[in-house]
């Protein structure tokens, strides 16, 4: 097994395993009725290792192997978000799962296809790719290559889930409304364009303005106006029937996770960073105006397909 973390100590990793496990329950396997949607952005073996281990979004190809044979070891089954949603809401399943999980990733990056969709294939998991139709044949905004349009074409055939991630992956609460649609109906009409399927699934980019409800109504709104279904943003935590649906938690997942610790966080010890997560937040809009909605509340409409 490899080292967690090559910086030392780590406090979250501690109160996870040490404190929040042990409350939690975690070892006699995940809640009842919760699941775990994991959170992950680019598979390579350009580490972004000078980061803190809680801020990297890049897996190494080997740490992400191991993490499948974590889920595929412990039971798991890797269902699409929209396979989730529609599994949370079935009152009488002919076949649930035992211990579900959905597998994300967020901006659509090409490694999705040479390198993580070879190793889920490999353990017959199924996963959702929010892209940011904007980017895609170029790089995105770290400067890491994007999915080609074809490739898009290729894995929905396969069996990859395609859903939003916006446009141009702006801060969508720095938007007036009417912009905040057009990020989100056209990049649903471009992924549909290229997969000739339904969208219905939204993942918010950059961290999620959960502390400003009068935006996150709005959003609501503005998703449901333009057909979505089900969505994900960067709270963390394990998503449960309590949660709205169009703003599920995730947790999130990176080269610094090892099988302990991701067995934690698959049964929700790791929820508890939630709550000083939301308080950060809260300090934070103290010394910002309150979200207003520029150009009125309504939803904005559909707007021409992005080039």
């Amino acid at each position: 097994m490899r080292p967690l973390d090559s910086t030392g100590f780590r406090l979250d990793r501690w109160l996870t395993l040490a404190v929040a496990a042990p409350l939690t329950g975690w070892r006699d396997g995940a809640r009842c009725g919760a699941i775990p949607i994991l959170m992950y952005h680019g598979i390579g073996i350009d580490i972004d290792g000078h980061r803190d281990p809680y801020y990297r979004t890049v897996t190494s190809p080997a740490a992400f192997r191991e993490q499948m044979g974590v889920l595929k070891s412990g039971g798991f089954e890797a269902l699409t978000l929209s396979g989730a949603l529609r599994l949370h809401h079935a009152v009488d399943a002919p076949v649930r799962p035992r211990r579900p999980v959905v597998i994300t990733f967020d901006d659509g990056l090409a490694d999705v296809r040479s390198v993580a969709w070879p190793i889920l294939r490999e353990h017959g998991f199924a996963a959702t790719v929010f892209l940011s139709t904007g980017h895609l044949g170029r790089n995105f905004i770290t400067g890491q290559p994007c999915l080609q349009p074809g490739e898009v074409r290729e894995l929905s055939a396969q069996g990859i889930e395609f859903g939003s991630h916006t446009v141009s992956h702006p801060q969508l609460a720095n938007l007036p409304i009417e912009a905040v649609g057009r990020e989100i109906g056209d990049s649903r009409r471009r992924i549909e364009d290229l997969t000739g399927l339904e969208v219905s699934t939204f993942s918010y980019p950059y961290r999620f303005p959960e502390e400003q409800p009068r935006f996150v109504r709005a959003l609501g709104d503005v998703l449901r106006h333009n057909g979505y279904r089900a969505g994900v943003t960067t709270a963390i935590g394990v998503a449960t029937r309590r949660h709205d649906p169009l703003f599920l938690p995730r947790v999130p997942v990176n080269d610094c996770d090892d099988a302990t610790f991701l067995r934690a966080k698959l049964a929700g010890a790791y929820d508890w960073l939630h709550a000083p997560q939301l308080a950060t937040k809260r300090l934070r809009s103290l010394t910002r105006p309150a979200w207003q909605p520029q150009h009125g509340d309504v939803p904005a409409g559909s707007a021409p397909d992005h080039p």
